[in-house]
C-alpha cells in the first residue's frame, strides 16, 4: 500500500487549517478577559454561566421597590457575537418572544439606534410606552431609555446590554434593567415590569437568539401587514 505523500499531506493541512484556526473577535469587541467582563460573579456563577444557567445578580423581593437600583444579569449565548449583536439591535421583535409584550413596533430607525412603541397587556390591562435604544457597533454595547416627548404609561425605564466575545462560537452578555411604573399600576404588572420575572424573559431571548431568530413564544401572531 502506498504512503501518502508529504505534498498530498501539505494540501490536506491547508484545507483544514480554516477550520482550525479561529477567526478572532471582530475589531471593538471586548473579550471575557476584560475585568468587567465576569465583575461580580463568583467562581460557582461563572461555572453555572458557562454549563449555560442566566445568572441573577440582584432580584428583587416583593417587599423592594425597583427605586433602590438596577438587576442585574449576565447569560452566555451559544452564538458568535456578530450574530447575537445583529438579532439583539433589532429590539422591535422582541414580541416575538417576551411574555406580555403584545406588541414592539418600529417607529423609526436612526443613525445611532432606534424608537420602538411597546405595548404590554395583562389581562384587560395595557401599557404604551415608547422606548430610545443607543447602538454603539464600535464596542458592541447597546442603551435604552424612556422616549421624551411621548405620553407613556411609565415612570422609568433604562438599560443595557454589554457583549464580551468569548470564543468564534459564544458570546457573554452582560445585561441591567431599571423600570418605575409609577402608581396606580395593578401589582401583577408592575411584577413584570419591576424585572421580577428576568430570568424568564432571558430564558427566552436566549432560546430566541441561539435559534437564529426562528423561536416564537406560545400563541405569537405577527401583526396583519
Amino acid at each position: 500500500m502506498r504512503r501518502p505523500s508529504l505534498k498530498l499531506l501539505g494540501l490536506v493541512l491547508i484545507l483544514l487549517l480554516p477550520a482550525l484556526v479561529q477567526a478572532g473577535p471582530p475589531p471593538g469587541a471586548p473579550t471575557d478577559k476584560d475585568p468587567n467582563a465576569y465583575k461580580g460573579l463568583s467562581p460557582s456563577e461563572i461555572e453555572r454561566l458557562r454549563r449555560g444557567e442566566i445568572i441573577v445578580l440582584k432580584d428583587f423581593s416583593r417587599e423592594e421597590t425597583t427605586s433602590k437600583g438596577m438587576v442585574y444579569a449576565a447569560i452566555m449565548f451559544d452564538k458568535p457575537i456578530t450574530e447575537v449583536w445583529s438579532l439583539m439591535t433589532q429590539g422591535w421583535r422582541q414580541e416575538e418572544f417576551l411574555p406580555h409584550l403584545d406588541r414592539s413596533i418600529l417607529v423609526k430607525k436612526l443613525p445611532d439606534g432606534d424608537l420602538i412603541e411597546n405595548r404590554v397587556k395583562i389581562l384587560v390591562v395595557t401599557l404604551t410606552f415608547w422606548v430610545r435604544g443607543y447602538h454603539y457597533p464600535d464596542r458592541y454595547y447597546v442603551r435604552w431609555n424612556l422616549a421624551e416627548g411621548y405620553k407613556n404609561d411609565m415612570k422609568t425605564l433604562e438599560g443595557f446590554w454589554q457583549y464580551y466575545y468569548v470564543d468564534d462560537a459564544h458570546t457573554l452578555g452582560r445585561y441591567g434593567t431599571h423600570t418605575e411604573t409609577g402608581f396606580g399600576v395593578p401589582a401583577k404588572l408592575q411584577e413584570f415590569l419591576a424585572a421580577r420575572d428576568v430570568p424568564e424573559s432571558l430564558g427566552r431571548l436566549k432560546k430566541w437568539v441561539e435559534s437564529g431568530g426562528s423561536w416564537r413564544k406560545d400563541g405569537y401572531q405577527p401583526p396583519p401587514k
